[in-house]
């Protein structure tokens, strides 16, 4: 029967590296934009914090990912290839000895701010620390370059006698023995005394100095006693941890280096996976742990993470906001595209309601024309009874029909005192004619 790794252990390293990865790259990419955005926190010492962080985002993007490739595959097996099994522990141990620079260069430079002021303000300035930076970068990938050699990549025939692709970095021999040595060493157990060291000295003249250095910078707040120690118990915080969760990979680089191949299959399978995931994720977990010792131990760093998911999470509000005014510009649209029949509807009402008026007012028109044309008309009559102007104003009515008049503007009620005046007259001459010839027929 083939090995397998235990479900357990698979499934918690899985579960374990996917949360640690996650936490990792969303807190130490929010680090340097924190930093940025905030005038106050561009200083040297949070340029360290910043290259820490770079440092933490590529052990979570290159190193966390391999965990869950190995733990799908079948043990003691690579399946990502030649360039990965070089670059990978290349990349790992790289990162960590640039993090231990970097926080043995925080560690002076607050020395120098806290026991020796006079110094800080041109030893400790920003341009000296990005140079620290690059060049702590620069010491440990050129001390970590031999294990582009010792890592081999190879096909090995497996315990079913197929051929398979195996990653190894041994130290089977005297140089890559002293290389292992070397980096325990000089990289983890050196500067772990220097910073204890560091730190009793830091302390001891916090505790004993409060009042010389209160009156050597009394203008900045922020270099304030309250603040020097808020920065040196975080940046303590910070080594600790560090130092904490790389111990048992440490450790264990070292028993594999002194042990004897007996001894390591005595251990088992299941005995060996747990202790090397434990001590992987241990090593991973201090590349997420440094955002949340920043938010717990330090109130500026706090109020900028805080500053910052606020703005993103309006960002966001924004966001969503613009796709619903999008939508309900659509459905907007939509409704007027519907509601042209409604419009063409009420427009051809409104239209019938017009032409409805219009034909009301030509009427009056007309009918005022033809009381106009009347008036005018007797006006005008030389003589005659009442049934000739009849006549004569029928006539008048049917040209009038045919071919339009131009209009007289007068008011109206003048005209229906002149018609009622006119009438009268024609009233009285045709009784004056009645008259006359009834005394002709007499005599």
């Amino acid at each position: 029967m083939l090995p397998q790794i235990p479900s357990y252990i698979r499934t918690t390293a899985m579960f374990f590296c996917i949360i640690i990865m996650l936490l990792g790259v969303i807190g130490n990419v929010m680090v340097p934009i924190v930093i940025v955005k905030t005038k106050d926190m561009r200083n040297s010492t949070n340029i360290f914090l910043t290259n820490l962080s770079i440092a933490d985002l590529l052990v979570l993007l290159v190193c966390t990912p391999t965990v869950l490739v190995e733990v799908n595959t079948r043990p003691e097996t690579w399946v990502l290839g030649h360039e990965m099994c070089k670059a990978v522990p290349f990349v790992e141990l790289t990162v960590a000895h640039a993090s231990v620079l970097t926080i043995l260069a925080i560690s002076f430079e607050r020395y120098y701010a806290i026991c020796e002021p006079l110094k800080a303000g041109y030893v400790c300035t920003k341009a000296r620390a990005i140079l620290i930076c690059v060049l702590a970068w620069g010491i440990a990938a050129l001390f970590t370059s031999p294990i582009l050699w010792v890592a081999e990549y190879k096909l090995v025939e497996y315990i079913d006698g197929s051929s398979v692709p195996v990653c190894l970095t041994q130290a089977i021999g005297v140089s890559t023995v002293g290389f292992f040595l070397m980096t325990i060493s000089v990289f983890f157990v050196l500067p772990f005394l220097m910073l204890i060291v560091l730190y009793g000295i830091i302390a001891r003249n916090l505790i004993s100095n409060q009042g010389a250095m209160l009156r050597a910078r009394p203008t900045k707040p922020e270099l304030s006693l309250k603040a020097r120690k808020q920065v040196v118990l975080m940046l303590g915080a910070v080594v600790l941890s560090f130092f904490i969760c790389l111990l048992p990979f440490r450790l264990f680089t070292l028993w594999i280096i002194l042990s004897t191949d007996q001894t390591l299959h005595e251990m088992g399978l299941v005995r060996y996976y747990s202790l090397l995931y434990f001590c992987r994720i241990m090593l991973y977990l201090n590349s997420a742990m440094n955002p949340i010792l920043y938010n717990l131990m330090s109130t500026k760093f706090r109020k900028g993470f805080a500053r910052l998911c606020h703005d993103v999470g309006q960002m966001l509000w924004q966001l969503l906001t613009l796709g619903s005014r999008e939508g309900n510009a659509s459905e907007s649209r939509g409704q007027q595209s519907t509601g042209l029949g409604t419009n063409t509807n009420s427009s051809n009402a409104t239209a019938a309601t017009n032409s409805s008026i219009l034909s009301r007012s030509s009427n009056r028109r007309s009918s005022e024309e033809i009381s106009r044309t009347r008036l005018k008309i007797e006006l005008h009559l030389p003589c005659g009874n009442e049934l000739e102007a009849m006549a004569m104003l029928q006539h008048s009515t049917l040209r009038s029909k045919r071919r339009p008049k131009p209009q007289i503007s007068f008011d109206e009620d003048a005209g229906k005192a002149a018609v009622a005046a006119a009438s009268s007259t024609v009233a009285v001459e045709g009784n004056k004619g009645a008259a006359g010839a009834a005394a002709r027929a007499a005599v």
